[in-house]
């Protein structure tokens, strides 16, 4: 039973990990809640994952005092014998987990955990956290190959991608900085998409930067193979902290991620310097509401969101600058005017 984030760049990050498991356990049968990564075809065969053999509650994952019964129903009727639990928790807030766990142990049922990394390097990134736990459980994980959609990736060198959406408010970059951005990379003679996903106040931000003469094209993807195959389309990606980051990790596209209310050394995608770069707000690192596990305590219950600020254009193109997609650098007074 393997139990992680439902959210869809968690997939992409895990599926991987997963393969290797399977492959190091091939006669297991494992269970686990849905995700959409997990669940598509062309994700699992790339990765060469044959998927679960069956599903439980999402929800499930938290570990909630009011869904134990139903959970350890479950685990006795699929005859579940080990948890492998990869949620990103840290353990201050994981007492519902550590109580299951307590559980488990007098019920014969083994669990796997991050936790149990104890004294593991400060703010290392969550892919690499878990592919540490497998690894002490004798499962080989290689992540020396991290770009494993690269066979789809048809870049156009001189487009940039601008993925201005992300599930949480606070995870989005000001349209103004936006803008700025997509100034500086017009003055360098580059097309620009800028793209979201289907949510109405992403897609409004969208047409208001869609009237800047570098933007070529405003792209609404309403489905992962779209979102996929325009990042296989890009030269270089900018976005927010989200699933398209992983994704062109996972593609081999160079992407610059902005870090404005998670922990870029945490959720940073699994992919070498020359293909990832981060803007890491420093706002947000101070603030008294990011957990140690990398993320903001207020993702959904609203924030004045200051910590945008901590992320400036100028910062972007020097970290454009440092990846390996074919483009001239720019000159230190172009970068800093």
């Amino acid at each position: 039973m393997v139990v992680i984030n439902e959210g869809v760049g968690n997939g992409i990050i895990v599926a991987p990990l997963l393969a290797a498991l399977e492959r190091s356990h091939p006669g297991w049968r494992y269970f686990m809640a849905p995700n959409i990564a997990l669940d598509t075809e062309w994700v699992r065969s790339a990765v060469g994952m044959q998927g679960a053999s069956g599903a439980f509650p999402a929800l499930w994952r938290r570990f909630l005092p009011a869904d134990r019964e139903a959970l350890w129903g479950f685990i006795d009727r699929a005859g579940v014998e080990l948890v492998v639990n990869l949620r990103m928790e840290f353990a201050e807030e994981d007492g519902n987990y550590f109580a299951f766990r307590a559980e488990a142990e007098k019920r014969g049922v083994e669990c796997w955990d991050l936790h149990e990394l104890g004294k593991r390097p400060q703010r290392l990134p969550f892919g690499e956290q878990a592919a540490g736990l497998l690894r002490a459980h004798s499962v080989p994980v290689d992540l020396s190959r991290p770009a494993w959609l690269a066979d789809r990736r048809r870049p156009r060198p001189d487009v940039v991608g601008c993925y201005v959406g992300a599930s949480a408010a606070v995870k989005r970059w000001p349209p103004g900085d936006w803008s700025t951005l997509i100034t500086y990379l017009d003055d360098r003679g580059l097309s620009v998409e800028v793209a979201v996903g289907p949510g109405a106040d992403e897609q409004a931000l969208a047409h208001r930067l869609s009237s800047a003469p570098a933007v070529t094209d405003t792209v609404f993807l309403h489905s992962l193979e779209a979102l996929r195959d325009w990042i296989a389309g890009l030269g270089v990606l900018v976005s927010n902290d989200t699933l398209a980051v992983h994704l062109a990790a996972a593609l081999g596209c160079p992407v610059v991620t902005l870090y404005l209310a998670t922990d870029g050394d945490i959720w940073s995608p699994v992919a070498p310097p020359d293909v990832s770069r981060a803007v890491q707000s420093a706002i947000a690192l101070s603030c008294s509401y990011m957990k140690p596990n990398g993320t903001c305590r207020r993702y959904y219950a609203g924030c004045p969101a200051p910590c945008a600020a901590g992320v400036r254009p100028a910062d972007v193109l020097i970290e454009l600058d440092q990846l390996n997609w074919g483009r001239p650098q720019a000159s230190h007074q172009e970068v800093v005017k």
